[in-house]
């Protein structure tokens, strides 16, 4: 349907990451936006107060009426048996999701870059989105948490260029295909894939369905950047018979027919703070770049970003491959909240945080921190928070990945009652697995205390999790330094 400026748009569920940034474009684009919500909580809360969109709380029929919206945008979040969705279909009032949305009202006319892959899309789209911001190619971006590098997570730009997250989890009630799948991309970065979100997929053959969709919507096959040295990637390019005709990454180094290839990686010396990488281009060029992200995972997300701008040149959507001002802003990037987050020192007691919740990501962050502090006891406290987490279905992974630890401290796993019991998440047993390093606790307050009883100086505190944690990491700091006191 044709929208002008002006025009109501209700955004149903409109305190999640995506549909707050999507709430928030729309009124930069000049809409009239408002929306529902049962609960509202920060960062989100803030945003919207912020930008002034009024939220009614709890859900309610009436709200609707209140609105008197052209257009819902309907939170993948809310299903049939929702009373403001049941109110919607009797009204007659056209609805969409807000991936449709977007692509509708924001892509269509625009040069889209989409970050795809089971792992580091938050990331690598701030990563884009910074460098773009900081050589002027002044892009419109969406992204799906808060860089500490921009003013916020979204933004419409007058450059040709829109930068967006990727997700492939499902758009709405009404369209159980992933998102991506509706923002129209011109360009992909194609990072990574494995099994995840085993809530609505039921393997990995589920999730590489979407991909493959995904990637037959670009024409030009040049302009996917493949990280071929994932074997997920690799496994699904060769089936289609594109590992040849995409741009390929070598985020290992150890594709010698790359476009880009990493060279080296090092981590920071004793008292330096950034890592250092070393990437050849395809025209013979090498460049060393430094970063404040640790890890490899986050090499991968740089090498990525690094060969979609060197593309996007060779393409002719941009004038220049200002290197030395890529490198810059690289080196400038302070990564994302919750990626890493260091949240307090205290008598020599380092406590992080990290949004990790796959084994994988799990495994890449605990070693990254191993890394960088290889003299350092690592004690790791896991949330199992999200829909996949609470089931038993990466049970033995997750333990694997945590047994890297020293001290592992598993935090409550809330009993799902739409899981059957027998693929529940059962974390004694996760564990038992482990080994005499790992304990599993029903309250988290009595994990922090059992932290608190274990942690001693020279240590580093790592906090894992999806979801809040019932905030026991950003409480430890205080914890611990009333303990050293004597208080």
């Amino acid at each position: 349907m044709e929208l002008k400026k002006g025009d109501r748009i209700y955004f149903m569920g409109i305190g999640g990451t995506g549909m707050a940034s999507v709430a928030g474009l729309a009124q930069e684009a000049g809409y009239d936006v408002s929306g529902s919500d049962a609960n509202l909580y920060p960062p989100m809360s803030t945003m919207l107060e912020t930008l002034g969109i009024p939220v009614h709380t709890p859900y309610d029929a009436k709200n609707l009426e209140i609105a008197k919206p052209k257009l819902v945008v309907v939170a993948n979040a809310l299903s049939k048996n929702h009373v403001e969705i049941e109110a919607l279909l009797k009204s007659g009032i056209p609805y969409t999701s807000f991936p449709a949305f977007l692509g509708d009202y924001f892509l269509g006319k625009r040069k889209s870059i989409v970050v795809a892959g089971t792992h580091g899309k938050t990331t690598t789209t701030s990563i884009l989105t910074f460098v773009l911001l900081q050589i002027g190619w002044d892009p419109g971006y969406l992204i799906g948490g808060i860089p500490r590098d921009l003013p916020q997570s979204f933004a419409l730009g007058k450059g040709s260029l829109f930068a967006i997250e990727g997700d492939e989890y499902d758009t709405a009630f009404f369209d159980k295909n992933s998102k991506f799948l509706h923002y129209r991309p011109k360009y992909l970065i194609f990072n990574n894939i494995e099994f995840d979100h085993a809530d609505i997929f039921k393997d990995l053959a589920a999730i590489e369905k979407q991909f493959t969709d995904l990637l037959n919507l670009m024409p030009d096959k040049k302009a996917v950047i493949a990280n071929v040295d994932d074997p997920g990637v690799e496994k699904l390019l060769n089936q289609l018979n594109m590992r040849d005709k995409v741009t390929a990454v070598a985020t290992k180094g150890t594709s010698p027919d790359a476009s880009v290839r990493l060279l080296q990686l090092s981590a920071p010396k004793t008292g330096e703070a950034l890592w250092t990488l070393k990437v050849q281009l395809d025209d013979g060029q090498t460049a060393q770049l430094k970063t404040s992200l640790a890890g490899p995972h986050n090499a991968a997300n740089i090498c990525q970003v690094l060969a979609c701008l060197w593309q996007i040149y060779k393409a002719g959507d941009a004038p220049d491959f200002p290197l030395a001002k890529i490198s810059q802003a690289i080196e400038e990037f302070q990564g994302v909240q919750r990626r890493l987050d260091k949240l307090s020192s205290v008598g020599d007691i380092e406590v992080f945080e990290d949004f990790a919740h796959h084994p994988t990501a799990v495994k890449t962050v605990i070693e990254a921190m191993r890394a960088q502090y290889p003299d350092r006891r690592l004690l790791v406290a896991f949330d199992p928070k999200n829909a996949t987490s609470r089931r038993s279905v990466f049970m033995k992974e997750f333990a694997k990945s945590l047994g890297l630890a020293d001290c592992v401290f598993i935090g409550a796993c809330t009993v799902d009652q739409r899981i059957p019991e027998a693929e529940r998440m059962n974390t004694v047993e996760m564990a038992r697995m482990i080994g005499g390093s790992a304990t599993a606790f029903d309250d988290n307050e009595e994990l922090l205390n059992s932290i608190l009883k274990t942690a001693k100086t020279h240590d580093t505190i790592l906090f894992m999790s999806s979801g809040s944690f019932s905030g026991i990491q950003y409480r430890i700091g205080d914890r611990l330094s009333a303990q050293i006191n004597g208080v």
